[in-house]
């Protein structure tokens, strides 16, 4: 099986021990009350989930532990045995077994062991027979080398608790905490304004008291501002996680892929401590691992062409990563070929054929935008690397999604460097609060290059549009409040221009004023202005007052569409949907599981904790295919599908059953409710799951 990421494996062990710890409040119940069928099921829910979980990552010794103990409930549950103490001792030491096999996946990633003494009990249990209970004891600490005297088994327990050094809590109460930052700091900003007011009373009153207080309020504020940043900081980074989880794999993917190329590469990756936001590291692997293959595929020559060029016959990846204040730098750089522009120039020709004497003008940096158009290739061969309709177009979508921005440098003969720019975490968007036509808005940091002042006498006119010049290039200047409301063209004086860069396009926009720069936690669009595409969501500034957050591609959008030529126009027209999946599941590492590996082909994909909520999302949602769990509580995944065939617009829609029980009985009641597919966890793969969608999908 594949390598399992340490996110994976971190969430797979937390929800074991939860499951076991809800397990064992439940044996404790069924001892006093045994005809407690909502605490029996509840059980065997949690054994079925530990079970069902353990096999699809390859636990198999937690599974066969599970499944012995789901047996033995199963039997309970129909009256072939009782819950007795004999029962709770062997069930109790067979659930603290599963545990210290958790503790081993956490430390190792494997929980082999040798358990066959505890399913040789376990098994005689289930069918009704009576154990000698001294001697399972015995026979179990004997097996573990363990020393049973109780005085040193106390030791043991106060020991183990005294090395726990961490405790688990939910991104979402960690995601509470860095958002009442936000009105923390908003008050903080009050309190200034306040302060400011108080400084124009005292040059009016010219009031020594007052300048006292005025004092010591000035200095408990920025005390205060500093403390407040503080405990800000160490709150972010209660989700923060080293950067190597995602930079370790791509080692052996490198190795594996480049034996498939029949090419020599070896992979240099940067040794860093740098630690960033959990939610962008999950944007983060897919966008490393596609670069990373398309360095393999397109720009890592083969060890003939290499010998023929004066390389050595093998290929470098290197990976280098550094931090800048609140920001990384991460490049990924290839010693091949370098990208031929004038081959690029020449595809986009064919492709652009309307913007042929643009095309015709433009320099490396303008063609490599090219590179992260849908559909857009170079590569005329079919490798199992490209070819697939999944490219650089995707690692664009994935960049925005944290907030970064990329950019491409190549030398031909020499190489090839992606440089992506990305925040360390998403918790908060720094930008400046700039004035447009006398109102207030927030533009964010991320696509902005510079802010210049400049003279009347810079700009440069031409064909009725003002430019400026930076960096060597002409940038075309546009007024902000122009996109607005209908005005004459401004006169240009020493107004800020903001330089904007997206997709290897740069603008200037003209604001009339540039206030501070802020860090601060985004609040989502008003309902009335959801479908407000400029804009992407708002802020509190000092006064409270609401501030608007402009979305810069949008805005570049616009304004190169007042110049007549679109630069997507091609992507809009040529652009498939990705196929929009629901996964259904009680157990977020199944969720965690399934939703990785659908999101890594490119699917678009939302989840559901219960068939109630995964019908509640159906209703309010298209979903093109839904993946179910078997068994999962306060709906089934039968009466899901049941749900769902009588709902009009899901009556042919493609139902994927994901199920540990494979009697017949059960795969004929799903047969029955027209489920498409049944894929059983025991056989559960990656590949197999994607094969069955795309057939489903209609994608093979």
């Amino acid at each position: 099986m594949a390598k399992i990421s340490n996110d994976i494996t971190e969430s797979y062990v937390s929800e074991v021990r939860e499951l076991l710890e809800s397990a064992r409040k439940d044996i404790i119940t069924l001892k006093s009350n045994p005809q407690d069928e909502e605490t029996l099921a509840r059980l065997l829910r949690s054994l079925h989930t530990i079970k069902g979980n353990s096999r699809m990552l390859g636990h198999l010794t937690i599974e066969k532990l599970s499944h012995a103990l789901e047996d033995i409930y199963k039997s309970v549950k129909d009256n072939k045995i009782k819950s007795s103490d004999r029962l709770i001792k062997v069930v109790s030491s067979v659930v603290d077994k599963i545990d210290s096999c958790a503790t081993l996946v956490s430390q190792n990633g494997t929980d082999s062991q040798n358990i066959d003494v505890y399913l040789q009990y376990c098994d005689k249990l289930a069918a009704g027979e009576l154990i000698e209970i001294d001697t399972f004891l015995a026979d179990i600490n004997k097996n573990n080398g363990v020393i049973s005297e109780d005085e040193e088994e106390d030791d043991i327990q106060v020991d183990n608790l005294k090395d726990i050094q961490s405790i688990r809590i939910k991104l979402s109460r960690v995601n509470e905490i860095i958002s009442a930052f936000d009105t923390i700091i908003t008050k903080e900003f009050h309190l200034k304004a306040q302060l400011d007011e108080l400084k124009k009373l005292e040059e009016k009153l010219e009031n020594r008291e007052l300048s006292k207080i005025r004092k010591q309020f000035e200095n408990d504020i920025y005390a205060l501002e500093t403390s407040i940043f503080d405990v800000q900081e160490k709150a972010f980074d209660l989700r923060m996680l080293p950067i190597n989880i995602v930079l370790s794999p791509l080692e052996m993917t490198v190795a594996l892929e480049s034996i498939n190329l029949n090419k020599k590469v070896k992979c240099k990756i940067q040794n860093t401590d740098i630690a960033i936001d959990k939610v962008i590291l999950e944007q983060l692997g897919d966008i490393l691992m596609h670069l990373v293959r398309n360095a393999l595929d397109h720009g890592i020559e083969s060890p003939e062409e290499r010998t023929a060029a004066g390389k050595s016959e093998e290929g470098t990846i290197s990976i280098t990563c550094s931090r800048e204040s609140r920001y990384i730098e991460l490049k990924i750089t290839d010693d091949g070929r370098g990208l031929d522009y004038e081959k690029i120039r020449q595809k986009a020709i064919n492709l652009y054929s309307d913007r042929a004497e643009e095309i015709k003008q433009m320099g490396e940096r303008e063609l490599s935008q090219f590179l992260f158009q849908s559909g857009f290739s170079t590569k005329e061969e079919v490798s199992e690397l490209s070819g697939r309709g999944v490219g650089l177009d995707v690692v664009w979508s994935d960049v925005e999604k944290i907030k970064g921005r990329i950019k491409v440098e190549s030398e031909t003969g020499k190489g090839t460097t992606f440089i992506l720019h990305f925040p360390l975490s998403l918790s908060t968007l720094q930008g400046v609060f700039i004035y447009s036509n006398k109102e207030k808005y927030m533009i964010p940091s991320q696509h902005i290059l510079d802010i210049l002042y400049i003279k009347k006498s810079d700009y440069i006119s031409l064909q009725n549009q003002n430019y400026i010049r930076f960096e060597g290039q002409l940038i075309p200047c546009f007024v902000l409040s122009s996109l607005f409301e209908e005005q004459k063209q401004m006169e240009m004086q020493e107004f800020p221009v903001l330089i904007a860069e997206y997709m290897e396009q740069r603008i200037g926009i003209v604001v009339e004023q540039v206030e501070q720069y802020v860090s601060l936690v985004v609040k989502p669009m008003p309902e009335a202005l959801r479908n407000c595409s400029i804009l992407q969501g708002i802020v509190f500034d000092e006064h409270y007052d609401i501030v608007p957050i402009f979305y810069v591609p949008e805005i570049m959008q616009r304004f190169k569409a007042l110049r007549g030529y679109d630069i997507k126009k091609f992507e809009a027209a040529t652009q498939k949907r990705p196929a929009r999946i629901l996964v259904v599941d009680d157990s977020a590492t199944t969720r965690e599981i399934e939703t990785s590996i659908l999101e890594s082909a490119g699917y678009i994909v939302e989840d559901a904790y219960d068939g109630v909520d995964g019908l509640e999302k159906s209703k309010q949602k298209n979903y093109d295919l839904i993946i179910a769990d078997h068994e999962m509580p306060r709906m089934t995944g039968l009466v899901l599908l049941d749900n769902l065939r009588r709902m009009e617009q899901y009556k042919d829609t493609p139902v994927v059953v994901v199920t540990s029980d494979n009697s017949r009985q059960t795969v004929e009641e799903f047969e029955r409710l027209k489920a498409d597919a049944i894929i059983a966890k025991s056989e559960f793969k990656r590949r197999n799951l994607l094969n069955v969608l795309k057939e489903l999908l209609g994608e093979l």
